[in-house]
């Protein structure tokens, strides 16, 4: 009796023990499958990302400029273009991941071709708005508001109006906003006109005249004014032109990046690039640096009104 009570005993500790041996080593190969199986999955998951990231091209933009006037664009100490212009530009693509710029100076006309041409997909050289460009390009939104002043000679009387300066000399190049400006004033007052010389001469050689006296003013912008008389050390004077003087240079006052025509998509990353730089700072900030700490960023209301064309 106690023979068969041990043995019923043991075989059933051998059958539990079993058992139990069983369910272990299916635990363990279950456990062996779940690693394997996230290990997979990972791996899956590390061979997507990688395909995603070799997915998304860096595409290669090229930006063209005439490499002037200063300080809107020109080219720096170390033979790089630089100015307002261009750091603004450059501020914009360091917010598009998906391009990389590249800007190239040449001379003025050819930044029309390169664009027309598919060379370029951005013009930079701080161009004015008018209809007849904005039938061939688009227009980014604007990241400056130009401002213009009269610029005369150190010991002349101020010049606060183009009143004051009927019988005077002025130089300018022949379609040039501000000599157009001169030309619409002479045709609105025959009996206070303004002695126009046509001129293709740069801005520096136009202000050597008027501190010589060669030339009675000049209009220029005042960050222009600002930068040459530092870097040259004129002996000129200036004065701010009234404001309903001020439209008959220009309606519309901001500078543009322009494209062509089928850049949609890239016009409209780079204005939502140029209202972050305004809501952030750096337009400030930049306008501020180039222009002898003026602010001439565009307000929000000009930002915020959609797209220029």
């Amino acid at each position: 009796m106690k023979k068969n009570l041990i043995a019923t005993v043991l075989g059933t500790a051998l059958v539990i023990g079993s058992l139990t041996g069983c369910g272990e080593a299916a635990t363990a190969s279950a456990n062996a499958a779940d690693t394997k199986a996230e290990e997979a999955a990972e791996k899956t998951e590390s061979t997507e990302t990688a395909d995603q990231a070799q997915a998304v091209e860096v595409k290669t933009i090229k930006a063209a400029t005439g490499g002037g006037p200063k300080p809107y664009v020109y080219v720096g100490e170390d033979d790089q273009p630089t100015g307002y212009d261009i750091e603004v530009l450059k501020a914009v693509f360091d917010i598009i991941p998906e391009y990389d710029l590249e800007i190239e100076v040449t001379d003025f006309p050819s930044v029309f071709a390169g664009l027309n041409a598919g060379n370029y997909q951005i013009g930079v050289n701080n161009f004015s708005y008018n209809e007849e460009r904005a039938s061939s390009y688009l227009y980014s939104l604007p990241y400056d508001k130009v401002s213009y002043v009269f610029v005369y000679g150190k010991d002349q009387t101020p010049i606060t109006s183009l009143a004051d300066a009927a019988g005077l000399s002025f130089e300018g190049g022949a379609g040039v906003s501000v000599t157009n400006a001169i030309e619409h004033w002479n045709e609105l007052n025959p009996d206070a006109q303004i002695n126009i010389t046509y001129t293709e001469a740069d801005t520096t050689v136009e202000l050597q005249h008027i501190q010589d006296g060669t030339t009675s003013f000049g209009i220029i912008d005042g960050p222009m004014y600002t930068a040459y008389v530092d870097e040259y050390g004129f002996d000129i004077d200036k004065s701010n032109i009234p404001e309903d003087e001020v439209k008959l240079i220009a309606d519309n006052l901001y500078a543009y990046y322009i494209l062509p025509k089928d850049e949609t998509e890239l016009r409209d990353k780079i204005d939502e690039a140029i209202k972050q730089l305004k809501a952030d700072g750096t337009l400030k900030k930049l306008s501020e640096q180039f222009f002898g700490g003026v602010d001439q960023s565009p307000e929000d209301e000009i930002l915020n009104a959609g797209k220029t064309n």
